[in-house]
């Protein structure tokens, strides 16, 4: 019995034993473990402040205070809307091609019968289109000018500035105007180069709005010779449409009373014989 329990005694003592090694070897290996994580973490922040360290002296391309799209924008914004003025101004075209003088001014005729009693002939049946066309051609060559001042302005600074073809056009949608402007710039300086494409920006204007009005009216005067101004302000406030007869001719100016733009033409429809 003596020897029985002298045995088991010495089986526990090395069954303690071995699971102490066993609890020390774990726990070694969770120490390795975490010091690995401890070195790695250290070396990717190590990493990190270097790599921000030299970033700081890097010229990755040219700077926003210069970005071209602010220059060529602000100057193209301009001249669209001078041009947009001229089509407010003279009834959708540069220049008045068929008008009648009155205080002044040329009035450009949207529809015109030379004959009496006759209605008019809408001679303008394209006329959003027809101002998107005299926009783009009235301002064109001032587009073109703008990229110069834009590359002349970044090579005083140091930069070298190349370009491809310009991609320009205008389309009157409701409340502003769309500036179409794509052209290839590549600005380049000590090495680094950035390249832009998209110059294109909106120009808030009612010329649509006007226009699309000054559709109807022209209709109404070649159809019924008359167009019933009064009832449509009751019907959209937001007009303001005066009308003038003059010489056999109707003077209409067609205002947004919110922005205070507007769209002057005249009609001749359905005009009297002298005398009558």
């Amino acid at each position: 019995m003596g020897a029985e329990m002298s045995a088991s005694h010495s089986n526990g003592q090395w069954a303690m034993g071995n699971g102490h090694v066993a609890l020390c070897r774990a726990l070694g290996r969770k120490r390795g473990q975490v010091t690995i994580f401890i070195i790695v973490g250290i070396v990717i922040v190590v990493g990190i402040i270097a790599f921000a360290f030299l970033m700081r002296d890097v010229d990755i391309g040219p700077k926003p205070d210069i970005d071209p799209k602010n220059i060529v924008r602000s100057c193209v914004n301009d001249l669209v809307k001078d041009s947009i003025d001229k089509m407010l101004m003279n009834g959708g075209e540069i220049l008045p091609t068929r008008a009648i003088s009155y205080e002044g001014a040329e009035w450009n005729y949207l529809c015109y019968q030379a004959d009496f009693y006759q209605g008019c002939y809408n001679i303008h049946p394209m006329l959003e289109i027809q101002i998107e066309k005299e926009i783009e051609k009235d301002s064109l060559s001032g587009v073109q000018n703008c990229f110069d001042v834009m590359r002349q302005d970044l090579e005083n600074r140091g930069f070298s500035v190349g370009g491809g073809a310009t991609d320009y056009s205008i389309d009157l949608l409701p409340g502003y105007v769309d500036v179409k402007l794509e052209k290839r710039v590549e600005i380049s300086k000590e090495g680094s180069s950035q390249v832009f494409d998209d110059f294109g920006f909106e120009v808030v204007s009612p010329i649509y709005d006007l226009v699309r009005v000054a559709r109807l009216i022209v209709n109404d005067e070649s159809q019924f010779c008359n167009f019933e101004y009064n009832g449509y302000m009751l019907l959209y406030p937001k007009y303001d449409i005066r009308r003038i007869d003059y010489r056999d001719s109707k003077i209409y100016r067609l205002i947004d009373r919110r922005s205070g733009d507007e769209f002057r033409f005249a009609i001749r429809s359905c005009a009297f014989a002298p005398g009558i």
